[in-house]
């Protein structure tokens, strides 16, 4: 995988910059939980004191759903606006936090419909989610029929578990306030609810601003002397407490890179079969060397036709920055002494999985098979031979990939959900 590191800056605004613009546009979507204490205008002030400028704009109703803002005529017309660098999407505050199956049939398809929208009407604006937090006392509403909501602790487990997956799923960055909340909960007095034990109070919405200064920006904001409508002690411990996470769990911020590509490879007695993966943000990849000279876009396979390896020279273009070239090294199974057919057979299935997931393997030598998380951690490893049904009852829902693996060569590689 080709992965570069950008700031905000340098990717987003690339095009805007070329006209003299310096500002960051963020629209929120959301309800009470983002209108509450102005939280949009806390970050363009919060913003401001770190040099940025900041313009808001934003449609929150009370008890509006991401579903909702789908068909809310003003919802639709900010989106369609098309100028912004980022979009908020902030469901409502329970929804996320109940069964698996109602969230797969209500907050994962409005989060993947929004971000289909937003992405085609800018071709660089990114979807931010809100990770919202479980409720002081747990949702009373819902508990006697959900029991994991019945706690504040059991209510934002589910949030942290949905908003992750659902920005992993979309390719959408996240700002995982709940996770951090969930901190500043544990180890100070600070009080972050509003007296209803649902809403935030002004020291909440505070947490939340810095936490969408941090994933927008990258920056510190410890280095602000800004403490909004909270004294400058309550501000430096949230300020603190948003780093820490930033510094020590990046990963609960998904922030993919905007124009990464992976290339999933397989090879042959008589070259390799390849496959192209890229982000949302990339446009296509041109690919040369002295034999070949085509252009890739996402999810393309094609089959090249080699001895031995060839070095594949690409270019990757894209709208959002500049062009940028790299090089990938592929074999040829006929290279090998004792080459033997690659696993074009291979079949695994049921995907999603459950509890159970079955590989059927066509190799003759040992192979194992690896589970790797969103942020390629090892899960789970599993010797392989022949047809073999891997346990999966354990492995927490989300979104995986499955790598096939023998004699140090990656044969196989593709993504796997576990879905309960």
């Amino acid at each position: 995988m080709r992965v570069l590191i950008f700031t905000v800056i340098n990717v987003l605004l690339a095009a805007t910059s070329a006209q003299g613009q310096d500002t960051t546009r963020v629209l929120f979507l959301g309800n009470s939980y983002t209108y509450f204490n102005e939280l949009p205008v806390m970050l363009s002030e919060l913003a401001a004191s770190m040099g940025h400028v900041v313009e808001t704009s934003q449609n929150t109703p009370g008890g509006a759903s991401l579903q909702g803002h789908m068909t809310n005529d003003t919802s639709q017309d900010l989106i369609q606006q098309g100028d912004w660098d980022f979009v908020v999407l902030q469901e409502q505050s329970q929804k996320a936090s109940l069964p698996y199956d109602q969230v797969q049939a209500d907050f994962f398809p409005a989060v993947q419909a929004l971000a289909d929208e937003i992405r085609n009407h800018n071709d660089c604006a990114v979807p931010l989610l809100y990770m919202t937090w479980g409720r002081e006392n747990g949702d009373d509403q819902n508990c006697s029929w959900w029991p994991p909501v019945c706690t504040y602790e059991g209510m934002q487990e589910l949030l942290t578990e949905r908003y992750l997956e659902a920005a992993d799923m979309t390719e959408s960055w996240c700002a995982p306030v709940g996770m951090i909340w969930e901190d500043v909960v544990a180890t100070t007095g600070l009080d972050l609810y509003n007296p209803d034990s649902s809403h935030p109070s002004a020291a909440g919405s505070y947490l939340a601003a810095s936490a969408f200064f941090v994933a927008i920006f990258g920056e510190n904001p410890m280095n602000s002397e800004y403490s909004g409508p909270i004294g400058l002690n309550e501000s430096e411990a949230l300020d603190e407490a948003v780093w820490n996470v930033w510094q020590n769990q990046q990963s609960a911020w998904k922030q993919f890179d905007l124009l990464g590509t992976e290339l999933f490879s397989q090879s042959t007695p008589t070259g390799s079969i390849v496959q192209v993966s890229t982000s949302p943000y990339v446009d296509s990849m041109a690919v040369s060397n002295a034999t070949f000279d085509f252009i890739w876009m996402d999810g393309d396979l094609v089959t090249l036709d080699f001895e031995g390896t060839t070095t594949l020279e690409l270019v990757v273009y894209s709208a959002c920055g500049p062009p940028y070239s790299y090089s990938e090294t592929l074999t040829s199974a006929g290279n090998s002494v004792s080459a033997t057919p690659s696993p074009l057979g291979t079949q695994v299935y049921p995907n999603p999985a459950h509890d159970v997931l079955f590989v059927e393997l066509n190799w003759a030598n040992p192979a194992h098979a690896i589970l790797r998380d969103s942020n390629g951690r090892q899960t789970k490893e599993w010797p392989l031979s022949g047809a073999t049904c891997l346990d999966v009852s354990a492995i927490p829902s989300g979104f995986y990939r499955l790598e096939i693996w023998s004699q140090g060569a990656l044969l196989n590689s593709r993504a796997i959900a576990v879905q309960r």
